[in-house]
């Protein structure tokens, strides 16, 4: 299969599509010039870890402790489709919208787990043989995050 048809999130083994900061270098990332826009890592698991460290910043410093909250801030209604992106996250984790979740902590990392599984089925366009192939990468980005 053409690379070209692989989602650039999967390409660029950064499945949320973090977008680059010129002030900030994260671990794992590849500085090759191949993608203008959005981080690149060398591994799945280390754009996963990433994942979950700025949603830690979201809900930690920024207070976005619900799924709306979080994705609002996440996906600008100027670029993205919030609600459809709001509706598919609530349904793919069974989480309601506006319910808080928990603090990550190991006893809700399930939560946190499956909320970047189902945020980069919306972002790559995953299904669920891509999720479930993505589920064991995001477990390996929460070992790195928490050692």
């Amino acid at each position: 299969m053409s690379t070209s048809k692989i989602a650039r999130g999967l390409r660029n083994n950064n499945p949320l599509n973090i977008v680059k900061s010129p002030n900030f270098c994260w671990l794992g990332e590849v500085k090759d010039g191949s993608d203008p826009t959005f981080v690149k890592f060398e591994t799945m698991a280390q754009g996963c870890r990433a994942a979950l460290k700025l949603l830690r910043r979201y809900y930690d410093t920024h207070k976005r402790t619900t799924i709306s909250r979080i994705i609002r801030r996440w996906a600008p209604e100027t670029e993205n489709q919030v609600e459809a992106y709001i509706k598919t996250v609530s349904r793919l984790t069974g989480i309601a919208p506006t319910t808080p979740l928990p603090p990550m902590k190991e006893e809700s990392k399930t939560v946190w787990c499956d909320l970047v599984v189902a945020m980069a089925s919306v972002e790559c366009g995953l299904d669920q043989q891509g999720r479930e192939q993505l589920a064991v990468h995001v477990d390996i980005g929460w070992r790195l995050l928490n050692p």
